[in-house]
C-alpha cells in the first residue's frame, strides 16, 4: 500500500520542539499534527514524517564549533546543501515504488524543500545500486549518494541562469549519468529527461534564499582575523604553551572548514564519464580548470524552477516583509504554468497575506500568531484539496486566524543592550499577478488594526495600485 512521505523544512534558526513554550513555526505545527508516534492515531504504515531544523544555530546557546561552522557556511553561502542533503536522503531512505512524497517550508527551508524537488527532477529517487543490489536504507553509503546528487549535479552551474550553455547541458548530462547510475529515470519513457518520481504537494510559506550574506561574511572574516591577533599576541608575548596552541588549533580548524567550504563550490564535469576526473591525476589538472567553473547562487539567479509534473504547489507571500536581504524568491516558469491548464484543483497558487515574513510563517509566541493561523489555515485548505488521502491529527492542531490580530515588523538584524543594528528596508512589490487572501480585504475594511504596538488603519504602500485595494487608499487614509 502506498504511503504518504512528508518532509519539513523549517526557517532559519527554527528548532520545532526544543522547549515545552518555544515559539512554534507553521511548519513545526503541520510536523506535529501529521507525524505518526506513540500519542499520534497515524499509521507509519500510511504515514512517515521528517523533520529538518532550520539552517544556523538554532536556539541552543554559547559560542559552540558548530555555531561558528556555521557562521562560515553562511558566510561563502553553502549553508543549505546539507539541509537538501538531509531532507533527499531521507526521500531515498523511505521510498517505495507507488509513494507520495510531500514537501513543506518556510523561509530558508522553503527554498530548501524547492531545491529538494528539483534534486528529485534531476535526479530521481534511487532504485538500485550500480551493482544491482538494493540501495541502503542508512549509513555512509545513502550519504554519500544524496551528497553525490546534490554537490556534483544539482548545484552544477549554480547561480547562473537557466540555460545558459555550457553549464545547462552539463548539469543535465550529469543528472543523466546519476539516473543510469542509480536506475531512477522514468521507465519506458521515450527519452531519459528527468527523474523517475515528483513530488505530489510543495507548500511553502515565504521562500526565501539569502544563501551568501555580506554581514555575515564580514562577522566571519572578524574572528579569522581575531584568533590571528590573539595568536600572534601569544608569541610576541610568550603566553604559555597551554594558551597558544589551542589559539593555533583553533584557527588551523577555521581555516580548513573555510577552505573545504570555498573548494566544495568549485564543479567540474568530466566529459568521459568511462573516465571521471581525479585532482590526484596530475593530468587531469588542466581539464580540472578547462570544465570547472565556481558556483555559488546569488539573488538574480536563484533556483525559480518548478515542473509541471509536480502534482500541486502553494506558497503563501507575506506583503509587509520589507528587509532587502529578505526579498521573495520567484517560481514557476509560464511555459510550464500553460502545461498545466485545466488541471483540477490548479497546480499552483501563489496567494499574499498580511503581515510580516513570520507573521505568514508562524514562530511569535501563540497570543501573537493570529495573522500566522490564516496561511496556516490556508496551507491545509489546499492541501487537503490536493491531497485528500493526507493523515492529520486534528488533537494536535488548532488554529484561530483573525484578520484583526497583531501585525510585527523585524526590523533588527541583532540587538544587544544599546547596540543595534537595523535590516536594510526595501519596500516588496505586491505583485498584482497572485490574488490577495480575503482576510487581507477585511483587515483593509476594518478601522483599527494592531501594528508593531500601536492602532492604526492597516494601509501598506505595497498595496496602493494593487487592483483589489487600491479603493481603499482614495479616501486619504
Amino acid at each position: 500500500m502506498p504511503k504518504n512521505i512528508l518532509i519539513f523544512s523549517d526557517g532559519t534558526g527554527q528548532v520545532g520542539g526544543l522547549r515545552p513554550d518555544q515559539r512554534l513555526s507553521n511548519v513545526y505545527k503541520m510536523y506535529r499534527a501529521m507525524r505518526p508516534g506513540p500519542s499520534s492515531p497515524i499509521n507509519p504504515k500510511e504515514q512517515v514524517c521528517f523533520y529538518d531544523a532550520g539552517l544556523g544555530a538554532g536556539e541552543v546557546g554559547g559560542l559552540t564549533l558548530q555555531r561558528i561552522r556555521n557562521i562560515l557556511s553562511a558566510a561563502v553561502g553553502t549553508g543549505i546543501d546539507e539541509n537538501v542533503i538531509d531532507c533527499y536522503e531521507k526521500i531515498i531512505s523511505y521510498y517505495e515504488p507507488g509513494d507520495r512524497i510531500l514537501l513543506f517550508g518556510f523561509s530558508r527551508g522553503a527554498y530548501t524543500v524547492r531545491a529538494v524537488a528539483n534534486v528529485m527532477n534531476l535526479c530521481g529517487v534511487p532504485t538500485t545500486m550500480p551493482d544491482g543490489s538494493p540501495v541502503p536504507r542508512f549509513g555512509p553509503r545513502l550519504r554519500k549518494i544524496a551528497s553525490d546528487a546534490v554537490n556534483f549535479v544539482y548545484n552544477h552551474g549554480n547561480g547562473y541562469p537557466r540555460g545558459q550553455k555550457p553549464y545547462y547541458e552539463r548539469r543535465e548530462e550529469l543528472g543523466r549519468r546519476f539516473r543510469q547510475k542509480y536506475r531512477s529515470f522514468v521507465p519506458d519513457a521515450h527519452e531519459d529527461v528527468q527523474g523517475n518520481v515528483q513530488p505530489t504537494f510543495i507548500g511553502v510559506f515565504d521562500t526565501v534564499a539569502a544563501l551568501g550574506n555580506a554581514q555575515v561574511s564580514l562577522l566571519a572574516g572578524f574572528i579569522v582575523f581575531a584568533l590571528f591577533v590573539a595568536f600572534c599576541a601569544s608569541l610576541w608575548f610568550s603566553w604559555p604553551w597551554y594558551v597558544c596552541l589551542p589559539l593555533l588549533g583553533l584557527l588551523g580548524l577555521i581555516g580548513f572548514w573555510y577552505g573545504k567550504l570555498k573548494w566544495s563550490q568549485w564543479k567540474y564535469f568530466s566529459p568521459d564519464e568511462t573516465r571521471p576526473l581525479k585532482l590526484s591525476r596530475l593530468s587531469d589538472w588542466a581539464a580540472f580548470w578547462k570544465y570547472g567553473h565556481y558556483a555559488k547562487w546569488n539573488l538574480e539567479n536563484y533556483d525559480q524552477w518548478l515542473d509541471s509534473d509536480v502534482g500541486h504547489a502553494r506558497h503563501a507571500l507575506a506583503i509587509d516583509e520589507q528587509r532587502k536581504n529578505f526579498p521573495r524568491v520567484k517560481w514557476a516558469m509560464p511555459a510550464e504554468a500553460e502545461k498545466t491548464e485545466g488541471r483540477a484543483p490548479p497546480w499552483l497558487k501563489q496567494v499574499w497575506f498580511a503581515g510580516c515574513h513570520s507573521d505568514v510563517g508562524g514562530s511569535y509566541p501563540e497570543p501573537e500568531s493570529r495573522l500566522s493561523d490564516i496561511a496556516l489555515s490556508w496551507m491545509l485548505e489546499e492541501l487537503k484539496a490536493c491531497v485528500p488521502d493526507v493523515r492529520i491529527n486534528e488533537n494536535k492542531l488548532y488554529v484561530m486566524p483573525d484578520p484583526t490580530g497583531m501585525q510585527h515588523e523585524e526590523a533588527f538584524m541583532f540587538a544587544y543592550g544599546p547596540i543595534r543594528r537595523r535590516w536594510p528596508v526595501v519596500p516588496r512589490e505586491v505583485s498584482a499577478v497572485f490574488a490577495l487572501h480575503p482576510s487581507v480585504i477585511e483587515r483593509l475594511e476594518t478601522g483599527l488594526v494592531s501594528h508593531v504596538g500601536e492602532m492604526r488603519p492597516y494601509r501598506p504602500e505595497q498595496l496602493r495600485n494593487h487592483p483589489s485595494a487600491k479603493s481603499y487608499f482614495d479616501d486619504g487614509q
